[in-house]
């Protein structure tokens, strides 16, 4: 799934195409996206005759406002899910498979989302209250905002007893960051993934949130990882997975110190930690 980098990359894309002009179309294929209660109701229809404006990013959600033909702010989030791609083109060209979600504008440009898995998801209405209700609503911080710090991710997760990768995934705890590059920050605090979250000291803390921002910051440079599906708003795959150290390389060598990774699953996912770079602590605290 996209995680923050992956889908501040699209947004900067969508920014780019400077689309200004109103929107005259909106079309949506027959087919169910991303199922849950958030996504019920999704009330495209009220994006005709919206003019765009800015696009911001909300953990892992795409958030594009819109001013209504009657002085209204409006909004739409997206989520692309698992396969989810967001593109600019002419409404000339054909719809390629797998196309969900088409915003026709006035000049004759489209943004179009190709969902292969289906797992994305669309809703639209007054943007007031989509940034008050769920999903959007229960994110945590964001870790790339100013404050952000050992100090924040403690308060949130210092007293979890969940294994510490797995509680960094939690998006009511740190909006954005996923498997990827909870893994990767690990790596670089020193961290092992296994550990339960409140053993960690408030030094261990601040370095964490160092290095969480450390790696985000290096996808976004990098245009995101492209494992699979990623594709940005050009079409083009990212280059961080060039630059993971650990995920993905069980069984290769530490790029630090020449151990060999270990892999492990948690939560029904997989990760991988150097044992000599981030050993399994001996003592209740980990500093």
């Amino acid at each position: 799934m996209p995680e923050l980098p992956e889908v501040e990359s699209v947004r900067r894309g969508l920014q780019a195409a400077d689309l200004r002009a109103p929107v005259i179309e909106v079309w949506r294929s027959a087919y169910k996206l991303r199922v849950g209660k958030s996504w019920a109701e999704e009330n495209l229809a009220c994006l005709k005759d919206n003019v765009p404006k800015d696009i911001r990013r909300r953990g892992k959600y795409i958030v594009w406002e819109f001013a209504g033909p009657g002085g209204e702010t409006n909004g739409l989030v997206i989520h692309l899910g698992m396969s989810g791609r967001c593109g600019v083109t002419t409404a000339a060209q054909p719809k390629v498979t797998h196309t969900h979600f088409a915003l026709r504008m006035a000049d004759e440009r489209e943004v179009r989302l190709v969902d292969p898995r289906r797992f994305g998801g669309l809703r639209a209405g007054p943007l007031h209250e989509l940034l008050a209700s769920e999903p959007l609503g229960t994110l945590g911080p964001e870790p790339l905002d100013r404050g952000f710090g050992g100090a924040v991710l403690a308060e949130r997760l210092g007293s979890s007893r969940r294994p510490i990768r797995d509680a960094l995934l939690d998006q009511e705890a740190v909006a954005g960051l996923g498997n990827i590059y909870a893994v990767e920050a690990l790596f670089a605090a020193g961290i092992f993934p296994m550990v339960e979250a409140q053993r960690l000291h408030a030094s261990a803390w601040e370095r964490l949130a160092g290095t969480i921002v450390t790696v985000l910051q290096r996808g976004i440079d990098n245009g995101g990882t492209t494992l699979k599906d990623f594709r940005n708003v050009e079409g083009e795959v990212g280059r961080n997975q060039d630059d993971l150290r650990v995920y993905g390389r069980a069984d290769e060598p530490c790029p630090r110190c020449g151990a060999k990774l270990v892999g492990f699953v948690s939560g029904g996912r997989s990760g991988a930690y150097c044992p000599r770079c981030q050993p399994r602590p001996r003592t209740r605290l980990v500093r």
